[in-house]
C-alpha cells in the first residue's frame, strides 16, 4: 500500500466526523418527528391565546416560546401548553392555527404548519452532513496527493 492512500485512509475519516455527526442529528430528528406525526393524526383547528418564553441557561440560545391553544376536540375544549418551542416571530396571540393531536390524549398536539418547517430543517441538516462528507473526501484526496 502507497502512503498517498494511506494517508488519504487516516485523513477522510477524520474530516467525516462531523459530516456524520450531522446526518445523525438530522435522521434522528426526521425519525422522531415522523413518530410524532404517527401519533397525532387527529386534525383540529384551535387559537393560540398566550405564549410561554422558555429561556435556556445555555448562554447564547435564544428562547423560544411554547404556544397556548384552545381548541375543540371529543367534545371538550382543551387548553394546551405545546411541548415544542418556537422563535418567537413564528406565531402570535390570537392567531388560528391548524394543529394535530393524539385522539387519546389531546395534550400531545402540534401546529401543523411548524411541524413542516421542522421536518425540512432535519432534511437540511442531512444534506449539509452529505455535502461535509464529500468535501472531507475532496480535502482528504488533496492532502493526501
Amino acid at each position: 500500500m502507497n502512503d498517498h492512500l494511506l494517508l488519504f485512509l487516516v485523513l477522510f475519516p477524520l474530516l467525516s466526523v462531523g459530516g456524520i455527526a450531522l446526518i445523525w442529528i438530522g435522521t434522528s430528528g426526521i425519525r422522531k418527528a415522523r413518530e410524532q406525526e404517527e401519533r397525532e393524526r387527529v386534525r383540529a383547528f384551535g387559537t393560540v391565546i398566550d405564549l410561554v418564553r422558555h429561556v435556556s441557561l445555555r448562554r447564547g440560545k435564544p428562547p423560544v416560546c411554547h404556544p397556548v391553544v384552545e381548541f375543540d376536540a371529543n367534545r371538550k375544549t382543551h387548553r394546551y401548553e405545546s411541548r415544542t418551542g418556537y422563535w418567537l416571530d413564528r406565531v402570535r396571540v390570537g392567531e388560528r392555527v391548524e394543529i394535530l393531536y393524539d385522539a387519546d390524549d389531546p395534550s400531545r398536539f402540534h401546529l401543523e404548519e411548524l411541524f413542516s418547517r421542522q421536518i425540512a430543517g432535519e432534511k437540511v441538516t442531512v444534506l449539509a452532513g452529505i455535502l461535509w462528507i464529500i468535501a472531507a473526501g475532496i480535502a482528504a484526496f488533496v492532502l493526501s496527493r
